[in-house]
């Protein structure tokens, strides 16, 4: 009849299997906006058997190398610029929401993990000699961002611990995560939590952790491990020269358990390679079967040292080495700003990708390097001559972490 409506059926829908399958041999940029568009699937894309699933497609014994899509570069109060670690990629984030750059505009990255970056803005108190720190924690990707209440800890290290708290109903509404903090001198921690608006409790490490008196915090970065947040530690015994420093790993679970930091010293036999006896030398970093690492920037390349359990018994530790890149194979994968190979003998490790793999490294006369851990390839980012100290910039990995 020619009054009467078609009605069309609607295409039958993929069953989920068949949409995971597809994820899992999809680029990271595509499969994180997958995960964007529909709640059930980023569900199962946060699955542990889906992660295994992905890393076993992408062949690289546990890591996805393309999760690591660029570096956000400031200078302190200056315009923060994102550079993608791919020219061609089409994938632009900022780090300043267009509806909120009165309140984003001071701030400076200080931590990124898991698709989170974690922003910063320090106030002093005239006469006071005092300081406050105002945190946020925002999802490039996503677009949306969390102004934190003050913290009890001053924050030397952030740790962001991002999830999925969807089955909670007053939390569906939007992304889960919860931010780790680390104060250095006395080693305390606290965590925020997202589902509550709220800091936890201070956790003080027990009486004697394993952290000698008097220990700084080498690195400002952290490891986690199944659960477990690995710093790494420097100290040096009294009267002992400079450069004689030795180093201890501080391990803290991160559900701030009270009497859950333990602490181990890195043997002396790591370090003996080394050219320069600096802090920027070492790196914690994790193996592809989840066991602790420590990167050694040495004379002769780059060697990473590995525990032999992740949570061994005392007394039973032990460290095995390999070399991952030598440095006449680096220094012949970039493009040198100076015609001498041997003047290019500087390095300093910079960052360590957990979910990608890639360390973020500079050598003097070639720049800023990306070494991928696993294959040993090295890639030049930017040319440059000179080591800068610090180096402003924070390398970004996407992940899954979104608005509902």
């Amino acid at each position: 009849m020619g009054n009467r409506m078609q009605i069309r059926e609607r295409p039958p829908e993929l069953p989920v299997e068949v949409h995971l399958d597809i994820f899992a041999r999809v680029d990271s940029v595509t499969l994180v906006r997958g995960a964007a568009a529909s709640k059930l699937l980023r569900r199962h894309i946060n699955d542990p058997a889906f992660l295994r699933l992905r890393r076993h497609a992408d062949g690289d014994g546990g890591f996805v190398p393309s999760l690591l899509v660029g570096m956000f570069f400031y200078h302190f109060d200056e315009v923060r610029r994102f550079v993608p670690v791919s020219p061609s990629s089409k994938l632009r984030v900022s780090l300043t929401p267009s509806d909120a750059d009165h309140v984003f505009g001071a701030r400076e990255p200080v931590a990124s993990r898991g698709g989170l970056v974690v922003l910063r803005r320090r106030r002093y108190v005239p006469c006071l000699s005092d300081k406050s720190t105002d945190l946020c924690v925002y999802s490039p990707v996503a677009g949306w961002c969390r102004l934190l209440p003050p913290a009890a800890v001053s924050g030397d290290s952030h740790v962001p611990l991002p999830g999925d708290n969807e089955d909670d109903e007053a939390t569906a509404h939007r992304s889960f995560f919860r931010l780790l903090v680390l104060d250095e001198a006395a080693a305390r921690t606290q965590t925020y939590s997202s589902s509550t608006g709220t800091w936890g409790a201070v956790t003080a490490p027990p009486a004697s952790p394993g952290l000698p008196n008097g220990s700084w915090l080498a690195r400002p970065s952290a490891v986690v491990l199944h659960g477990v947040a690995h710093w790494l530690y420097a100290h040096r015994d009294q009267g002992a020269p400079p450069r004689s420093q030795r180093y201890v790993v501080l391990a803290v679970h991160v559900g701030g358990a009270a009497g859950s930091a333990t602490a181990m010293e890195i043997p002396r036999r790591c370090l003996l390679r080394r050219r320069r006896e600096l802090e920027g030398e070492l790196l914690l970093a994790r193996s592809a079967d989840g066991r602790l690492g420590l990167l050694v920037a040495e004379a002769l390349g780059i060697a990473m040292w590995t525990l032999s359990s992740s949570e061994p018994e005392e007394g039973s530790r032990s460290w095995t080495r390999r070399m991952v890149v030598d440095r006449d194979r680096m220094l012949r994968s970039v493009t040198l700003r100076r015609c001498d190979p041997l003047w290019c003998v500087d390095t300093e490790l910079e960052w360590f990708g957990e979910a990608s793999s890639i360390v973020v490294l500079q050598v003097n006369g070639a720049g800023i390097l990306l070494l991928n851990l696993q294959t040993g390839v090295v890639t030049q980012f930017r040319k440059g001559e000179d080591i800068r100290r610090p180096l402003l910039c924070c390398p970004f990995e996407m992940g899954c972490v979104f608005r509902s």
